[in-house]
């Protein structure tokens, strides 16, 4: 059996070896054509070319209920600059509200984020994501105590991750560590999904 399926291997590269030295027709070379002015002035301005098909739409959809509520709806436009590098816009805003013994604390976020990522293979994804969030949030102890804050929180997100088809998986990290981060302080997962148009 070992002997057949080498002697097969052998024919197919031999086989595929002759295949290489065939004979061709060379046809007359023509002149170049000239172009015209027109041409040569597009030529020349030759440079980033608006493509729709380029275009992304994609994002995030976080949902957690119970004594815990989470809703979190994140979506970017993105503009593939290349077959390595995304880059686009987005907003977010999540809403949160957790029940206590003693009171319910509630908020929600409001941001706007710029976003890189770049593939440097098919399946790996390295991403950077500046943003601004204005935040809101309330405390209430059940007795009539309130306390509000609201302020702008910053948060600069540095994550990896893996890219099966349009559905993208990472592990993300908020550099800037505000105190009222929407992301905390520790290491969190993702899992979005990009489409082009």
């Amino acid at each position: 059996m070992k002997r057949i399926l080498l002697n097969l291997i052998l024919l197919a590269v031999c086989l595929n070896a002759s295949a290489q030295y065939g004979f061709s027709i060379e046809e007359p070379k023509s002149k170049p054509k000239q172009q015209t002015k027109i041409q040569q002035e597009e030529q020349k301005t030759e440079g980033f070319k608006f493509d729709v098909r380029k275009l992304t739409l994609g994002g995030t959809l976080g949902l957690q209920f119970g004594d815990y509520t989470l809703i979190n709806v994140a979506p970017q436009v993105g503009y593939d600059f290349s077959k390595m590098f995304n880059a686009g816009v987005g907003f977010t805003y999540t809403y949160y509200k957790d029940d206590y013994t003693f009171g319910t604390y509630k908020g929600s976020y409001f941001g706007l984020n710029l976003y890189g990522r770049l593939y440097p293979v098919n399946f790996l994804v390295l991403m950077v994501q500046p943003e601004i969030n204005r935040m809101w949030q309330k405390w209430d102890d059940g007795y009539g105590y309130e306390e509000k804050i609201e302020k702008f929180v910053p948060a600069v997100l540095v994550g990896a991750g893996v890219r099966l088809g349009p559905m993208t998986a990472m592990i993300q990290y908020d550099v800037v560590q505000d105190k009222y981060s929407p992301y905390g302080d520790r290491l969190f997962y993702s899992i979005g999904y990009t489409f082009n148009f």
